[in-house]
């Protein structure tokens, strides 16, 4: 069996803790420490730092998930779906740090049966579970972080971990020339959790929630796009719009529409394009008809020749 790293060792114990007070398990820090080989200085860790932004508290001498937060055997049929939903989506996260998941998921759905079949592909990040959880205690405690990337050591204000299409990213303010930025996640090394924290600004939240892909420019003035989708794909973008800024134009009797949207960037909303062509076509701005005929032009002249 192969040796597991340290992160891997502390994930492992912290799964299996979590998952035993969900179940509404009373948990004392001695036997804890008995069963996982540690000393008790570690468990408290675990529950004073690395478990303290679960719904957990202390009952006497022991740990126990607060009332509201049990997962019991007995559960909804909403809530089994959602489980369900959730394991499947774990499959896809990565051998490893999917493991995990696996296993969590499989305690609390007592069922060997899953019905749901998800082909939602999330980029494996077992190999940065460390720096992962380091940058989100960095976010929720608001501390300035500093980072190597692009072999340039950058100053930033974390705001959020963000996947876009299943790919990790860091989205934050760079602090060399207060622009928003976003960070391919595994190209961040060397991270420094600063003592500075620093006061969040809820804009910056809110520029993120209208993002489309890895392909915005938080910095940049939104403008507005239109475009029509034929009957073959309109239902698509009425099931998962694009972003929380569209909205339909006009419906057509043969049941393609029009949509209106925001976009930061060209790059941004043609890549949405380019994925349904020649199903999705763009209406104006007039640069953005261009540059989307130029583009399936290329194509036609990569796939046939001249």
């Amino acid at each position: 069996m192969p040796k597991l790293h340290d992160y891997d060792k502390i994930l492992t114990r912290l799964t299996i803790i979590l998952q035993r007070l969900y179940e509404g398990e009373l948990l004392h820090v001695t036997d804890l420490a008995a069963e996982f080989n540690v000393s008790t200085k570690t468990i408290q860790r675990d529950f004073n730092e690395r478990l303290i932004r679960f719904p957990i508290e202390k009952s006497g001498r022991a740990w126990r998930m607060q009332n509201g937060y049990n997962l019991t055997k007995e559960r909804t049929a909403e809530e089994s779906l959602v489980l369900e939903m959730l394991s499947d989506i774990a499959n896809s996260i990565g051998l490893e740090f999917g493991s995990y998941a696996q296993h969590l998921f499989s305690k609390l759905q007592n069922s060997s049966k899953n019905p749901i079949h998800s082909k939602t592909v999330i980029e494996d990040i077992s190999d940065n579970v460390q720096l992962f959880n380091s940058m989100e205690k960095a976010i929720n405690d608001f501390n300035t972080i500093t980072f190597v990337y692009n072999d340039k050591k950058r100053n930033i204000n974390p705001y959020k971990i963000v996947s876009f299409e299943g790919y990790w990213y860091l989205y934050g303010e760079d602090l060399t020339d207060n622009r928003l930025k976003t960070f391919y996640f595994k190209n961040i090394y060397s991270l420094v959790i600063s003592v500075h924290n620093f006061e969040p600004d809820v804009n910056i939240y809110k520029i993120l929630e209208h993002s489309i892909n890895a392909w915005f420019e938080p910095n940049n003035t939104p403008f507005e796009v239109s475009l029509h989708a034929s009957v073959n794909i309109a239902k698509y973008f009425d099931r998962r719009p694009l972003s929380k800024t569209q909205r339909v134009q006009k419906v057509y009797d043969d049941g393609s529409i029009d949509l209106v949207l925001l976009t930061t960037s060209d790059n941004e909303i043609l890549h949405e394009v380019k994925k349904w062509m020649p199903d999705l076509v763009v209406l104006s701005p007039k640069h953005l008809v261009k540059k989307s005929k130029d583009i399936a032009t290329q194509f036609l002249n990569n796939q046939f020749g001249d």
